[in-house]
């Protein structure tokens, strides 16, 4: 990756940035990738990404790009090595002053089945699940059909019936 950001790897910024579950590039606006933090690199080595107008995503920066509203964030889906993405673009900083424009993109790659997974394993706290029910809920939550989620966890579609209605029950008294 070409380092045209210089972030000291002892700062508090390249700390936060490396912590974050997101995949984290730093663009300028001709698409040249100037940062990534460690997830982001994954990202890029498996696209062989070096320069953002050689991929998809340079679209959404294109229209980022054309609206005036600098706070604006646009979104949206990727897959890449059949992990689904969901990629949001804005300015880096969005708050910079009209004559000393900071003309960085941010590109943030949140996956989505880890997304999934962390909402699934709060909800299965809230409801109060057991563990097998969380097991269920959480590929649930990921879209996946009954008889997928009886051949992942080696049960019966009978079974995974029975702990999807007992699910419900303890979602409706959650929220009731």
């Amino acid at each position: 990756m070409n380092s045209l950001i210089s972030i000291p790897t002892n700062s508090t910024f390249a700390t936060v940035l490396e912590g974050l579950l997101d995949a984290v590039l730093i663009s300028d606006i001709q698409g040249e990738v100037l940062y990534t933090n460690l997830s982001a690199q994954k990202i890029c080595n498996q696209l062989n990404l070096t320069h953002l107008k050689n991929h998809a995503i340079w679209s959404i920066c294109e229209l980022l790009k054309s609206y005036t509203d600098r706070s604006l964030i646009l979104e949206s889906e990727l897959t890449i090595a059949e992990i689904q993405y969901r990629i949001r673009v804005q300015w880096l900083n969005a708050q910079a002053e009209a004559e000393a424009r900071d003309n960085r993109l941010i590109v943030r790659f949140e996956n989505q089945q880890h997304s999934l997974r962390c909402t699934a394993m709060v909800e299965s706290h809230n409801f109060g699940l057991t563990h097998r029910e969380t097991e269920v809920w959480e590929l649930k939550r990921q879209g996946k059909s009954r008889r997928d989620i009886a051949d992942q966890l080696f049960i019966s579609i009978d079974t995974v019936k029975k702990h999807l209605a007992n699910i419900k029950i303890k979602r409706e008294a959650h929220f009731n």
